[in-house]
């Protein structure tokens, strides 16, 4: 007695049908890219609220800047933990950043904030501006 055979089916032809309005061309890969790296910032639970990230920015460097030690001292954990996060995206995500531009900024991350006002204050402008320079790299081909 012999097992009976089962005959799978044929599939059609496997190739797969073009789809309609894509095309594989520089624009597209950076428009891809943009809007991947955007999800990836915004919807990231590794990432802050980005707007929240603009709003301590623009209390460090916005012509309005009046820092107090209490605000240096409030700022300096957010500006360095979405500092630590943006870096790790950076290099990550292979999102457009500029490797010298992590490699200048890296020293950051081991670097203690001082505590003297003048030099804390110093300190704090040069993480916002770090951050800021990583931020402008990352969006820098979103829609």
């Amino acid at each position: 007695m012999t097992a009976p055979v089962i005959e799978a089916p044929v599939a059609a032809d496997p190739s797969p049908s073009p789809v309609r309005g894509f095309s594989n061309d520089v624009g597209t890969h950076t428009r891809v890219l943009a809007r991947l790296r955007e999800y990836a910032l915004q919807d990231s639970a590794e990432l802050p609220v980005l707007e929240a990230v603009f709003d301590d920015l623009e209390s460090v460097l916005g012509e309005q800047a009046d820092l107090t030690a209490r605000d240096i001292k409030e700022l300096t954990p957010r500006l360095h933990s979405a500092f630590r996060r943006i870096v790790g995206m950076a290099v990550r995500s292979n999102g457009g950043v500029d490797p010298d531009a992590i490699e200048r900024t890296r020293a950051l991350l081991v670097e203690r904030s001082p505590q003297d006002f003048l030099s804390a204050r110093a300190y704090l402008r040069r993480l916002a501006i770090a951050v800021e320079d990583l931020l402008d790299q990352l969006l820098e081909d979103m829609p």
